[in-house]
C-alpha cells in the first residue's frame, strides 16, 4: 500500500515546521461546518492527514467491485425468477412485492458502498454492504476540499500529483445517465430526494444543487409529504419523475401507511426510483450466510464461489437455544448484528465485553432477528496525530468503503479508529481519500 510508504515523507514535512502546520490543522477543524463536514449536524472528527492510494490500489478495488457486482446480479436474478430461492431470504410480503417489481432498468443495485477490511494484496474481508440508501459521499468530499487547501498537502504536491474523485458529482452524473438510458430521453427531470428527514441534511442539499446545476428540478422530500394524485406522485406542486431513494426499505415498510402513496406510485409505474428496491437483497445482514448456501453456489461461477469463501466472513442466523454456549465460549471470535439494522445500531462485539456481560446481551437479543459473524481484524495503518509538541504516527484500524455506481467502482471512503467497531456510534475519525502518483 502506498499509504504506508508515503507517511514518513508526510510527517517529516509537518515536523520541520510544526507550529505552522498545527495552526493550519486548527484552521481545518474550524472550517468543517462551513465545508459540510458534518454528520447529523455534528462536525466530523478528522485528522491532519488523508488516506493515500495509487493506481495499483485502485485496480484492486475495481476488481473487487467487478466480481462482487457479478454476484449481486446473479443472486438478484435468481430471486426474481425462482420462488423457492426467495424463501431463503424470508422477507415480508410487501418487501418481496417491491423487489419483484421491475424497476425499469437492468441494474439491480445502481448505488452501493461495500465496506471492506482490506490490509494487503490478498488478505481482506467484506464486513458491511450498504446498497439501500448509501451515504457519506459529502463527508469524503468536504474533508478532501479542506485537506487540499492545507499547507502540508501543498508541500507534498512538490513530489506527487494528488487527485480527489468527487463522489457527489459522479453520483449525480450516474443517476442522470441511468434515467436517460432507461427512458430513452434527454428531457429535464423532476427529482425528489426522499427519506424520513429528522435533521437539516447538508448532503441532500448539496446533491439538490448539483441536480439543479445540470438543469433539473429537484426537491428534498420527507416521506409524509409525498402525495399521489390521478396523474402521478407529487411533492408540493411538482409531479415527480424520479425518486432518488435514500429511504431504506425497512424504514418504508415500518412506515408503510405514511409511505403508501410512494409505494402505490412505484407499483403502478408512475415514478422511477434509484436505487431500486432490489438493492434490499444485499442490504440484509443475512446475505453473507445466504451466499454460502448450496442454492447460491449453484448459480455462481467457481471463481465467484472461491471469492465468497475467501472474502466473506462466516455468518449464521442466531438461535439462542442452539448457539448460546458456542458463542459464549468463543465470544472474542464473533460479532452480533441485527439482520435489518443500519448505522451500526444494535451491534455487539464479543471482545468488548466480559463473559457475564455478553451472556446478558445474548439473553436480550434471543427473540430478535440477529446474525453472528466471524470477527475480523486488519493489520493497522499509520496516520498522523498532532500532539502538543510534534506530530507522530499512530496505528489505526480502519474500514474502507468502496463506492460503486452503475456497477463501476468510483472511489474509496476511509473511516479509522481504535475501537473494536469503527462507526459513527463509536470513537472514530473520517479521513479523505486522495489518489496519488509520484511525479
Amino acid at each position: 500500500m502506498i499509504n504506508d510508504r508515503i507517511k514518513n515523507n508526510y510527517i517529516k514535512i509537518i515536523n520541520e515546521n510544526y507550529s505552522e502546520y498545527k495552526n493550519d490543522y486548527k484552521k481545518l477543524l474550524k472550517n468543517r461546518k462551513e465545508y459540510g463536514a458534518t454528520y447529523k449536524e455534528e462536525e466530523i472528527p478528522t485528522l491532519y492527514d488523508a488516506y493515500f492510494y495509487n493506481q495499483e490500489d485502485y485496480k484492486i478495488y475495481e476488481d473487487m467491485i467487478d466480481i462482487f457486482m457479478s454476484i449481486v446480479e446473479k443472486v438478484t436474478k435468481e430471486y426474481v425468477e425462482n420462488k423457492s430461492y426467495r424463501k431463503i431470504f424470508d422477507l415480508d410480503p410487501l418487501t418481496e412485492k417491491l423487489i419483484l417489481k421491475d424497476p425499469g432498468y437492468n441494474i439491480s443495485t445502481p448505488i452501493a458502498r461495500f465496506d471492506v477490511m482490506y490490509d494487503g494484496r490478498e488478505d481482506y474481508k467484506f464486513c458491511e454492504l450498504n446498497t439501500d440508501g448509501s451515504s457519506a459521499m459529502l463527508e469524503d468530499k468536504s474533508l478532501a476540499d479542506l485537506m487540499k487547501e492545507t499547507k502540508a498537502i501543498e508541500k507534498l504536491k512538490e513530489k506527487y500529483e494528488i487527485e480527489h474523485i468527487d463522489l457527489l458529482q459522479t453520483l449525480v452524473d450516474s443517476i442522470e445517465d441511468l434515467y436517460y438510458k432507461a427512458k430513452n430521453t434527454r428531457k429535464k427531470i423532476n427529482i425528489a430526494i426522499v427519506d424520513i428527514i429528522e435533521f437539516d441534511n447538508i448532503e441532500f442539499k448539496t446533491i439538490q444543487k448539483l441536480f439543479e446545476k445540470k438543469g433539473h428540478n429537484c426537491k428534498i422530500a420527507d416521506l409524509k409529504d409525498l402525495k399521489r394524485k390521478e396523474d402521478g406522485l407529487y411533492i408540493e406542486d411538482m409531479k415527480i419523475d424520479l425518486v432518488y431513494r435514500r429511504l431504506v426499505t425497512s424504514d418504508l415498510i415500518e412506515n408503510k401507511e405514511i409511505g403508501k402513496d410512494l409505494i402505490e406510485s412505484y407499483l403502478n409505474d408512475e415514478i422511477m426510483t434509484i436505487g431500486s428496491f432490489r438493492s434490499t437483497l444485499f442490504y440484509t445482514k443475512d446475505i453473507f450466510r445466504i451466499l454460502r448456501l448450496k442454492e447460491s453456489k449453484k448459480i455462481l461461477s467457481e471463481k465467484e464461489n472461491e471469492f465468497i469463501k475467501k472474502h466473506i466472513p462466516y455468518t449464521e442466523k442466531f438461535s439462542y437455544q442452539k448457539d448460546k454456549e458456542k458463542i459464549l465460549e468463543n465470544k472474542d471470535k464473533y460479532i452480533l448484528k441485527p439482520i435489518q439494522g443500519y448505522a451500526s445500531y444494535g451491534i455487539y462485539v464479543g471482545k468488548e465485553h466480559d463473559k457475564k456481560e455478553f451472556e446478558k446481551i445474548l439473553e436480550e437479543i434471543k427473540d430478535k432477528n440477529y446474525i453472528y459473524q466471524e470477527y475480523y481484524t486488519v493489520k493497522p495503518l499509520e496516520f498522523v496525530k498532532m500532539e502538543d509538541e510534534k506530530a507522530k504516527l499512530e496505528d489505526f484500524s480502519y474500514v474502507t468503503g468502496l463506492f460503486a455506481y452503475n456497477k463501476k467502482f468510483i472511489a474509496p471512503y476511509m473511516r479509522i479508529g481504535n475501537a473494536a467497531l469503527i462507526s459513527s456510534a463509536r470513537e472514530y475519525y473520517v479521513v479523505s481519500s486522495l489518489k496519488i502518483k509520484e511525479k
